[in-house]
């Protein structure tokens, strides 16, 4: 076992009870093959992954598919050095069908911050680590097929929900036992 220098011990990473940025790893491996497969540069690769990354680390923040992003907040949380090539990101996630992006003006006739949906990723292959171009080659799927895709990835995530929301409740009883012991306890210890 890897010793640390540190006087407190280290823990396992545990999710359960922490707010968390969730991103789709056929969103990510898609980028990543366009990048291998040359059919854009390291630089674009590295920003396209900063953006999607702040995109959905804001959806999360905001607890919602949709939200309004002015370019400040997106430099913020991306990194990117300018609106320029955050313009770009927006424009190529959004030609991959990642997102789907909104302008509204307000009252004053000025455009009011964008609204930017995070979009379901079930049109990427179903390994979602080929380029759209292999993918065209490789695969011989109808449209019902992809359906069938979509239709199982969809009931994939009902199920996933249904796991969810039960741990979720067990956890809630848990924390409700907790807090009921620990009252308990410091009535007794006065």
């Amino acid at each position: 076992m890897t010793q640390y220098p540190s006087d407190k011990p280290h823990k396992i990473r545990d999710y359960r009870e922490l707010p968390f940025a969730y991103q789709d790893k056929p969103a990510l491996r898609y980028m990543r093959q366009q990048w291998l497969d040359k059919h854009i540069s390291i630089d674009a690769y590295r920003n396209l992954r900063n953006m999607y990354l702040a995109l959905t680390e804001i959806a999360s923040n905001k607890a919602s598919q949709t939200i309004e992003a002015s370019n400040k907040t997106l430099l913020i949380y991306s990194g990117l050095k300018d609106w320029r090539t955050i313009k770009n990101c927006l424009s190529k996630l959004e030609e991959w069908a990642f997102i789907a992006i909104t302008k509204t003006r307000g009252e004053d006739a000025k455009f009011k911050p964008r609204g930017i949906t995070l979009l379901s990723v079930l049109h990427l292959t179903q390994g979602g680590n080929q380029s759209a171009s292999k993918a065209g080659r490789h695969s011989t799927q109808t449209a019902s097929g992809a359906e069938d895709i979509e239709g199982n990835g969809l009931k994939e995530i009902k199920e996933n929900n249904k796991e969810i929301n039960g741990r979720s409740k067990n956890l809630k009883l848990l924390a409700e036992a907790r807090a009921k012991l620990v009252a308990k306890m410091t009535l007794q210890n006065k």
